[in-house]
């Protein structure tokens, strides 16, 4: 049952990994083996130095849950004691365009006589339509234990 449950970490690491994309600037020290997780400075209640800022960004929609795992695995490589959520929010990164048309040609009719005659003329209808993509950014501090 272990070897299952960490091969079923190690997935879904690799697969969260791939989604959320991270951005780290400050120092680095020896790694950790657990990070606290906060939400405002004001809970930490023990004496910290902030290491370093961190960036999470994924598609937006994206579980905040997963983000944050990605931002502890980040912390724990960094070396850091804690993480301090500071800021959720989304960014518009552009948009895109998809048309659908549909064509109808001329139409021709057989008359009771026999003859053939043009019915109706090319006709052509489209619709568009617009979608803003975003992305869910989260941003953090790394602190760590004096």
């Amino acid at each position: 049952m272990r070897a299952t449950t960490l091969i079923g970490i190690t997935a879904c690491s690799i697969f969260l990994a791939a989604c959320v994309n991270t951005d780290y600037v400050g120092e680095s020290y020896a790694p950790t083996t657990s990070v606290d997780v906060f939400y405002s400075m004001d809970d930490v209640n023990r004496p910290h130095t902030v290491m370093g800022k961190i960036k999470a960004s994924a598609m937006d929609g994206w579980d905040s849950e997963g983000m944050v795992l990605e931002l502890k695995n980040q912390a724990t490589a960094k070396g850091a004691d804690a993480l301090v959520i500071e800021d959720v929010h989304t960014e518009s990164t552009g948009s895109y365009t998809s048309t659908y048309g549909k064509d109808k040609g001329p139409e021709w009719v057989i008359t009771e006589d026999g003859e053939v005659k043009h019915h109706s003329s090319y006709k052509t209808s489209s619709t568009s339509i617009t979608t803003d993509t975003k992305e869910k950014i989260m941003d953090a501090a790394l602190i760590k234990y004096q």
